[in-house]
């Protein structure tokens, strides 16, 4: 093998990393980019809080109580403090897909909510939101987020949800 065919092996190969990183950057920036403008569509809040009251608003009907469980960031390392999770404890007559409520006529929904700069949005578990969260901050996306959360977890309810009644 003469000198310029490794010279052209190590070019090739470093031209083909250069393309997949180009890839990868593209697949990620245009995914949030998708994802981002259907969160925003479905409704923009000006806290984590407010996205999952909306959120329990529209998939229950006659709610008789809704009590935010807590609230703050989804990682323990302050990584993303712009990524939060939202449990909450709704009491309602019913869903409004008209299926069964939980134990004692309760539910406990969970879900994600992400900061980008305009506020607040909802992005379900099953679109990657820990992803998302990621490249929002690759791309200058996110908004600054917080590492404190802003309700945590009452002393005084039981560690299992829906157990009072």
């Amino acid at each position: 093998m003469g000198h310029s065919s490794k010279a052209a092996s190590v070019a090739a190969l470093i031209l083909f990393m250069m393309a997949f990183v180009g890839v990868v950057l593209l697949s990620g920036w245009f995914s949030t980019i998708l994802q981002l403008e259907r969160s925003r569509s479905e409704g923009v809040y000006p806290s984590a809080e407010e996205g999952m009251r909306a959120l329990i608003d529209s998939h229950y009907v006659g709610i008789t109580s809704l009590e935010i469980l807590s609230a703050g960031p989804n990682t323990f390392d302050g990584s993303q403090p712009h990524v939060w999770y939202v449990i909450a404890e709704v009491r309602a007559n019913r869903r409004a897909d008209g299926s069964e409520m939980g134990h004692n006529g309760c539910d406990a929904p969970g879900s994600y909510f992400l900061q980008a700069r305009d506020g607040w949005v909802h992005v379900s578990e099953g679109s990657f939101p820990e992803i998302i969260g990621h490249w929002m901050s690759v791309f200058g996306m996110a908004g600054p987020g917080s590492t404190t959360p802003s309700t945590k977890w009452p002393a005084s309810h039981p560690a299992r949800m829906c157990q009072s009644a």
